[in-house]
């Protein structure tokens, strides 16, 4: 299983180009608040799988390199939107079969 590991964003960020360290940085702060949040409210299976939407839903997106052209907020809203939707699938799965979580 996939082990979460923390990352360092200005160890990773490109020195030559500042701008670039503050999209580094915001991205960080708001995936570790996502998912920090996600594993308070719903435990850390649902945080694994909600990290792996957020970081999807982060690739997918048109985000030049200036950190007022990333909205995260919207970022979170799509991981929670996949959140939604798994947690509903898998309650209608156990109304289904008869296990009542």
């Amino acid at each position: 299983m996939h082990q979460p590991q923390t990352v360092h964003a200005i160890e990773h960020a490109d020195d030559d180009y500042p701008p670039c360290n503050d999209l580094i940085v915001a991205a960080e702060r708001e995936f570790v608040a996502f998912t920090t949040t996600i594993t308070e409210l719903f435990g850390p299976e649902q945080a694994m799988l909600s990290a792996d939407d957020w970081l999807d839903e982060l690739a997918s997106i048109d985000c030049l390199p200036r950190p007022a052209r990333c909205d995260w907020r919207l970022i979170a809203v799509a991981a929670l939107a996949r959140l939604t939707i798994r947690m509903t699938l898998d309650l209608r799965q156990a109304v289904t079969t008869g296990r009542g979580d």
